[in-house]
Formats: C-alpha cells, structure tokens, sequence
C-alpha cells in the first residue's frame, strides 16, 4: 500500500524518535500564507516548535496518494507495514518509560496490561482503546500512548487489541469494549473505580461504546478521556475544509476509506457510529474533551461538546494552540503535551474513586 502522508499510517507517538533527534529551526514568520502546510505558529511553545518542524518537514517528503486499500487481503497487508513501521519508532520511548507490560485477555479480548515503572501509585485503572482510523495499529504498536498515561497519572492501563476493521465493523468492536470492561467489574473492580480513553478513532469508539452501555442499563465508569477524537465519520465539521492545508496527521480521502471498512455510510450517523448525533443524559460519566487548533477534527471535539452539553451530560472541551492530532502522545516532553497529561491525570483523581 503506498504511503500517502506519513500520518496517515498512524505514526503519532512514532515519529517521537525523529523529531527529538532533529533540530531544524522553524519558520520565524507569524504571517501563513495560504496553503503552507509547514508553517507554524509562533504561539506554540519553542519546545513543540521544534518538534514539529522535525515532523512536518517528513510529511512534506511524501506525495498523497489515492490508491488505498480495495480488499480485506489489501488492508491486512497494509496494517502489517504500518504495524513493523510504527513498531520500530516507537520502542524507544517505550524503553524510556520502561513500563512493566504483561499480555493478559479480558473478556475474550487481547489486551496489555501496562503498570507504571516503579508500580501504580493510584488504586483506579484506565481502559485505553486505542487509534490507528479503526484499521491500523495494535496495543503492541501503540503501547508508548498507553504507557505515557500510566507514568503521568500513576494507574495501571489495560490497552485493548480490538479486532480491527474490515475484519470487525463497529457494532462488533463496541461489544468487544464492552465485554473487557464487563471483565473488570467480574474481576472485583467497582465502576466508579474505572476510566477508559481513546484517541482519534479510539476516541469514537470509547464513546460510541459508553453510549451502548448506557443505553443496556449497565454500570457505568467513572470517567471518559477522549483524545482527538472523531465523532462524526459523515466528515461535516467546518474544519474538515477550513484546517485540511495545515493537518499534518488526516487526509480526508484516506479517512473515507477507513470510515466505510468501519461501517456502512447509511450508518454514519447512527449514535453508535458517529457518537455527536448521540444523546448524553441519563447518567453518562462526565468527559475531557482534549484537541488541538491544527487538526482537521477539531470541529468533531467543539461537536460533541456541545452536544454532550445541550443534551444533559457534563463534559470538558480542553483546546491547544497550533496542537495537531493526538497531540499528547505525539509531541512528549513539549509543554502543550505535559499540560494535557496533567489535566488528565486531575480529571481522573477527581472522577475515580
């Protein structure tokens, strides 16, 4: 499958390697021109300044390209190159961070459970499900995400390898979400005593899954995280035009293709598949929204705000200047990732028991 942006393959926390080994300097001008995608503003931090110069300068090498992926056969092979690709850029935060990672099943799913080196200091545990547009990426290749929220919030994460799609759709890998989370309660955990948290398509599906939950009457967690998160795969948000010669990580051909290997477009705006068109009273558990001004889904995090709000439920919209998707994991040790690890970490203590 030809690389069509370098993101597009889900590469966020790996490009970490590259960026920190790279100190080209970013451009001084605060005046954008019009189509620039690797201008940056001069309101970010120089350390994410840095960062991302690193980055945007390995996009531009590479010309989009629409030959995506046409059959299962297809994907498959595709996730395999992202996958060893991914693999190899993010090992090295990975063994800085130096988790204690054991693979372990809840509820039939595969998952890793990643400790905090040095052992949990906190009695909570987090549920991650993680990104990769619903058909890349593993808990394997996004473990540097899991363990950043473990050191930075003291909790041991479970992070969820979920059957991705084409080779599940998303009423499948609600249940799956669903089913591990089942697994903690089994196993002696109280929901108030559990989170869960996503990013990008990790995110919609977190919140596609609470509102499943909700709807069955179950027991629901204490929080939810969402990072970057894409709530609605119709691709109607303003920024999906307003922001596109700037996004860095989404190409909006590449996510219609993975959107229809997710679910059908006569589903798109089914609450379950697109969690904006959902209704949020009733006991849904309060959620942080975090997202950056340079991501093509920022109107998706503003969406879902809103509707979390007008619809009854309690919700935190936390936004980062110049910040692209999944920031967090994408830019570690800038000032803009540190200050969202921190009030992740805040929420939780406030929320979970």
């Amino acid at each position: 499958m030809p690389i069509t942006r370098i993101l597009q393959l889900g590469l966020a926390a790996a490009t970490v390697a590259i960026m920190t080994a790279c100190a080209t300097p970013a451009v001084e001008s605060n005046e954008p021109p019009k189509a620039d995608a690797l201008w940056i503003a001069d309101s970010v931090s120089p350390e994410a300044k840095t960062a991302m110069t690193a980055l945007l300068a390995l996009v531009g090498q590479v010309q989009p390209s629409t030959d995506y992926p046409k059959t299962p056969a297809e994907w498959a092979a595709g996730r395999e190159q992202v996958e060893q690709f991914t693999l190899a850029f993010t090992q090295p935060l990975v063994d800085t961070l130096s988790p204690d990672v054991s693979e372990i099943e809840l509820g039939g799913v595969p998952a890793l459970k990643v400790v905090p080196n040095g052992g949990a200091s906190k009695a909570g545990v987090l549920i991650y499900v993680h990104g990769g547009g619903f058909t890349n990426l593993s808990a394997r290749s996004t473990l540097s995400g899991a363990a950043l929220m473990a050191a930075k919030t003291g909790r041991v994460v479970y992070s969820l390898d979920y059957t991705r799609a084409p080779d599940a759709k998303w009423d499948e890998i609600a249940d799956q979400v669903l089913s591990a989370y089942a697994a903690l309660l089994a196993d002696g955990k109280t929901a108030n005593q559990i989170g869960i948290f996503g990013d990008s398509a990790g995110g919609t599906i977190v919140a596609a899954s609470m509102l499943k939950l909700r709807d069955k009457g179950g027991p629901m967690p204490a929080a939810v995280v969402l990072q970057s998160p894409v709530s609605d795969l119709t691709l109607s948000g303003d920024t999906i035009r307003t922001v596109a010669a700037f996004d860095p990580a989404l190409d909006v051909g590449y996510a219609r293709a993975r959107f229809a290997q997710y679910a059908s477009p006569s589903e798109f705006t089914n609450p379950y598949v697109s969690p904006v068109y959902g209704t949020y009273a009733a006991g849904f558990p309060p959620v942080l929204i975090q997202a950056g001004t340079r991501e093509i889904v920022l109107s998706d995090s503003v969406r879902l705000y809103q509707q979390i709000s007008k619809t009854g439920g309690e919700a935190v919209l936390d936004v980062y200047e110049g910040m692209p998707h999944v920031f967090q994991s994408l830019l570690p040790g800038t000032p803009e990732s540190d200050t969202a690890y921190a009030r992740s970490a805040a929420f939780w203590d406030e929320h979970i028991e």
